[in-house]
């Protein structure tokens, strides 16, 4: 039996590259599920309120807000491989309490992190393997 030495390095950069784009289409799946699992929770009797009295702008609660905040971002950084999906920022750093209903929070848990992950499961798994995305292929 002959041996054939196939060196494919040379494609190690697009088929990272590949890889990437594809965990970064299934990021943004989790995020607009996330986004839209958080609007339907943030409805009911919790109570928006202003910055409390002196207090800075993020004691601040407004329901909207952390739904805006949601988003898939990839690293920039050549070096640095991951996507990641994010909750919150400086103004709306609550996204632990509000998934978890840690500490006193008022309002209870309302997840929508993991429950976005769960319920988009199938279709994450289609875009890594299959490279499909949004109805459209990617490879």
């Amino acid at each position: 039996m002959a041996k054939i030495d196939i060196d494919l390095s040379q494609y190690d950069t697009i088929f990272f590259a590949e890889a990437m784009d594809r965990v970064e289409a299934a990021a943004i799946v989790i995020r607009d599920e996330a986004k839209r699992i958080l609007k339907g929770k943030l409805k009911g009797n919790w109570q928006e309120h202003p910055p409390y009295k002196g207090g800075s702008v993020w004691t601040e609660r407004e329901k909207g807000a952390m739904v805006e905040t949601i988003r898939a971002v990839r690293s920039r950084n050549e070096k640095i491989k991951n996507v990641y999906v994010i909750a919150g920022n400086y103004k709306t750093w609550w996204a632990v309490q509000l998934e978890y209903g840690r500490g006193q929070w008022r309002g209870g848990a309302k997840p929508f992190m993991r429950p976005a992950m769960k319920a988009t499961e199938t279709k994450v798994h289609a875009i890594l393997e299959g490279g499909a995305a949004y109805g459209r292929e990617i490879i």
